[in-house]
């Protein structure tokens, strides 16, 4: 006969489960509000880990590969447009680019937008954390991608060209350069503190209806001229902020002659860290018609342009902190010739890596 409940146990039985169910319950109720302050984190926008990732048809996770992420502009109802206005996503997987291309917040119009300065563009004082949503978007890429940590770009059109301006300010650290197309800096320069060097390039159409070539306002809050923007990078990058003519080419297909003039802000304390420089495209207005010759010279910039080698060599991360992250980095390569973890560049992650990576522990400073 099999065992029996007898009736006295039954409300030792209830108050056992009333105590089980009080536990849970404030535990369902602890997720469930981490779940929603997660997604209101965000202001509505993709989770930074589910952002789509496109990758060269040779990844190799083996290899440390560069990374590109474009911020669209002031778009309405769609991003859209830009797979059509500036398409990058194939040419950038061409040059061997893993490429990313995120959404910025909707406002009130349902118009998407990035918040980079105070002239561009959280028309409705939303104040959404862009810069640590971008952050949190390289870290998740990092996190799920081989991405070589000297060789990280952004580029952005208008509003992601503003924003592009604001992550060099914010984020210069973690950043190889940055690539304003008709976007403008803070008017009001002590906004900007960067802490490291970093290389900015602002390319800009001399007939820009929109993002005028000598500044303006948006509404009532002004903005910079691509002349002064850059010139502010070229002052702090340690450069002249009198540039020289680099040459000219053909950035804009529409426009039957080299059109662009490259102006360069020489004379950098250290032009392998950070530098500045101007693409004047001659009669383009705000969205340039990239010609084949512009996206050879647009990627042989960012192939050039890339964050010196490690001053910490341990630092495999380049968090400015040899800590068990980059240990945990290099026992993860270990036998493979990836980079950065790959320290002393002798082909293969072995003992002498993990060794630089104890020798250096705590912080680069």
């Amino acid at each position: 006969m099999g065992a029996s409940l007898e009736i006295s146990s039954l409300p030792q039985v209830a108050c056992r489960i009333q105590s089980s169910v009080f536990r849970i319950i404030p535990l369902l109720i602890c997720v469930c509000l981490s779940a929603a302050v997660s997604h209101a984190q965000w202001d509505g926008q993709l989770p930074p880990e589910d952002v789509p990732v496109y990758v060269p048809a040779d990844y190799d996770p083996e290899v440390a590969m560069p990374l590109l992420i474009f911020l669209h502009g002031y778009a309405p109802l769609t991003t859209a447009w830009y797979d059509i206005l500036l398409p990058l996503q194939e040419d950038a997987n061409d040059n061997g680019y893993i490429f990313a291309k995120p959404d910025g917040s909707q406002d009130g119009l349902g118009e998407f937008y990035w918040n980079a300065t105070d002239a561009c563009c959280d028309m409705w004082g939303n104040e959404p954390d862009h810069v640590g949503y971008l952050l949190a978007l390289l870290d998740a890429i990092e996190a799920e991608y081989n991405i070589d940590p000297r060789r990280i770009h952004l580029i952005g059109h208008s509003n992601g060209g503003f924003m592009c301006h604001r992550m060099a300010c914010e984020a210069s650290g973690r950043l190889a350069s940055v690539v304003s197309i008709a976007g403008a800096m803070w008017n009001d320069e002590s906004n900007c503190q960067p802490t490291d060097p970093v290389h900015v390039l602002q390319i800009h159409g001399t007939l820009d209806p929109v993002i005028w070539w000598m500044g303006g306002y948006i509404g009532f809050t002004p903005y910079p001229g691509a002349n002064t923007s850059v010139e502010y990078w070229a002052a702090h990058n340690g450069c002249s902020t009198n540039a020289t003519d680099g040459g000219n080419f053909d950035l804009d297909w529409l426009i039957l002659f080299s059109e662009t003039t490259r102006w360069i802000y020489g004379q950098c304390d250290d032009s392998s860290a950070g530098s500045s420089e101007l693409w004047q495209v001659t009669g383009c207005g705000h969205f340039p018609s990239f010609s084949d010759e512009g996206i050879n010279v647009l990627f042989d910039y960012l192939d050039t342009h890339v964050r010196p080698p490690l001053e910490c060599p341990g630092d495999v991360n380049a968090d400015e902190e040899v800590d068990v992250t980059d240990l945990l980095q290099v026992i993860s390569d270990w036998g493979s010739n990836a980079s950065p973890a790959d320290i002393n560049n002798d082909g293969i992650v072995d003992v002498t890596d993990l060794l630089a990576v104890i020798s250096s522990w705590g912080s680069c400073e």
